[in-house]
């Protein structure tokens, strides 16, 4: 899919750098093909995910990295997350975005532990929620954590998610996942990012 195919929700954000107080969310480029692969290969940064990667080598990541993470499925749309330093610490998703229904699908991977528990993952996910609420046709942001899963619940919890339900995938091991969402009328004073986006 080319970029002027692209619906208003995919096309903007494509091009965004969004801020907050300590982190930056960019789109990804080739050079952070590395990161993403060590954080993909670490089996406790994946533990509760059952969308578990695939790739065995670099030679096999690179090809998916640049399809899905750089140039874009059309689907889902990613960005890094970087510290106070521009530091790559993670990624942060949105997916299954449904116009009709006002509602897209959230995801935040951590990959670098050093920086677990010190609020990196809300402040990621607060900033990347900010944005979607500005753009038309999204009311609702959702997202799907392992029951288990304590550290992600508490992220999204602390920007504002509740639990609504527990959900089962038949491609997990059996073990209960937690719906969580957030609705734009109950979020925080959206800023104004036409001024903020570099």
């Amino acid at each position: 899919m080319t970029q002027p195919q692209r619906d208003d929700v995919s096309e903007q954000a494509q091009e965004d750098v969004l801020h907050s107080e300590r982190v930056r969310l960019r789109h990804p480029n080739m050079k952070d093909a590395n990161h993403v692969f060590h954080w993909e290969r670490d089996d406790e940064v994946w533990r509760y995910d059952i969308h578990r990667p695939y790739s065995r080598t670099m030679a096999e990541f690179l090809p998916t990295f640049e399809r899905n993470y750089v140039r874009g499925n059309g689907h889902q749309f990613w960005y890094i997350i970087e510290d106070e330093q521009r530091i790559p610490i993670g990624t942060i998703t949105y997916f299954n975005i449904d116009r009709r229904l006002g509602q897209v699908e959230v995801g935040l991977g951590l990959g670098d532990k050093s920086r677990w528990g010190q609020g990196y993952g809300p402040e990621a996910i607060r900033a990347l929620v900010q944005y979607l609420f500005t753009l038309p046709h999204i009311r609702r942001a959702y997202a799907e954590t392992a029951l288990a899963n304590h550290p992600s619940r508490r992220a999204f919890e602390k920007v504002g998610f509740v639990e609504i339900g527990e959900i089962y995938d038949p491609r997990s091991s059996g073990e209960p996942w937690v719906l969580l969402e957030i609705w734009k009328p109950q979020h925080i004073q959206i800023p104004d990012y036409q001024n903020r986006l570099k």
